[in-house]
């Protein structure tokens, strides 16, 4: 048979195939070569009705083998593969934006070349990023590390069981998961029992803070306030603001997406028109944004003022990571 034929189609396999039965089977043996005699109508109606079904049944033979072709395409390994490496990046891209975003930009951030490669593109300061290569095999020195497949593959199970214990965000999934973990210059177990102090001395002084008069909370704040979720920073501006002003908050907010449960909430936003008793609305935006770019770090807060009229609010964020020890420091000084 020559190499270049092709095997017939469906229909024409099952044309001849009732073509041989019907003569074979249906019409008597003096009438398979002699003409069709009038009588044999309901036989043809019948062989018409058993080709239709075969017909119907070729047809899903068919489908299902196209079926089989395109699975077996979108297994290919190459097809696998590209979309593995697409995945990575977009993974990659979304870390870069939320490190640049979120991030203080004096922070040494530790990664692998592609994705030191996408913060600079970004917009992070390219000084402060730390390539870990062959001839870097810690992140030690750095205050964020990013998890990428490189660096696991590089580093393997010490970077979260010696190295960066705590994740504060993370991306995607599997293999090509982009996670951004504070390295731990003292070990993971010193870090994690820091982590486990503060987060005590936060939860006390949020219920502090509830018993303020000054301080005004939605019901969700309130929770989160009581549960320590909330930035040390955040508490002891909420402290030195309601120590002279009324403070509305309406809500807390800036955990890391993929965070776990527990992170330090950074921002909020409080009411920024609040009629004061001998000034105007807008005095008490003026007399808080004056506070607020008065402070030095770590205190130093990002400020934006959002809305305006009776509804104008004040953005106030604090940048990744959050600092440990403040609360103790503070009621210390």
């Amino acid at each position: 048979m020559s190499g270049n034929s092709q095997a017939p189609s469906w229909p024409k396999v099952l044309a001849t195939t009732f073509r041989l039965w019907f003569t074979r089977r249906v019409l008597p043996p003096r009438e398979r070569t002699a003409g069709t005699p009038p009588d044999r109508t309901k036989w043809v109606i019948a062989g018409l009705v058993i080709f239709l079904a075969a017909t119907a049944v070729g047809t899903e033979i068919a489908t299902a083998r196209d079926s089989d072709h395109k699975t077996t395409r979108s297994a290919d390994p190459k097809v696998t593969h590209n979309a593995a490496l697409a995945a990575a990046a977009a993974d990659r891209q979304l870390a870069a934006a939320w490190i640049t975003a979120q991030v203080s930009p004096g922070v040494i951030v530790s990664c692998d070349p592609l994705m030191c490669s996408a913060l600079q593109q970004d917009g992070f300061p390219a000084a402060n990023l730390e390539q870990l290569g062959p001839g870097a095999i810690d992140p030690l020195g750095s205050g964020i590390v990013v998890s990428t497949a490189a660096i696991r593959n590089q580093i393997g199970p010490r970077l979260s069981s010696v190295y960066a214990p705590i994740v504060i965000a993370s991306f995607g999934r599997g293999t090509s998961a982009v996670q951004v973990r504070v390295v731990a210059p003292d070990g993971a177990a010193a870090q994690l029992s820091a982590d486990r102090d503060d987060i005590l001395a936060r939860r006390a002084a949020g219920r502090q803070l509830l018993h303020n008069r000054n301080v005004h909370l939605s019901a969700v704040a309130r929770q989160q306030l009581s549960a320590g979720l909330v930035d040390s920073r955040l508490l002891i501006t909420m402290a030195a603001l309601a120590a002279d002003y009324p403070v509305y908050v309406r809500q807390f907010g800036d955990a890391g997406p993929g965070a776990p449960v527990g992170t330090p909430l950074r921002s909020m936003t409080i009411r920024a028109w609040v009629p004061l008793r001998h000034d105007s609305p807008a005095s008490y935006r003026r007399l808080v944004l004056a506070f607020l770019r008065a402070q030095r770090a770590p205190l130093l807060a990002r400020t934006q003022v959002l809305g305006n009229g009776t509804r104008t609010a004040l953005r106030i964020e604090f940048t990744a990571p959050s600092v440990l020890g403040l609360l103790g420091a503070h009621s210390q000084s």
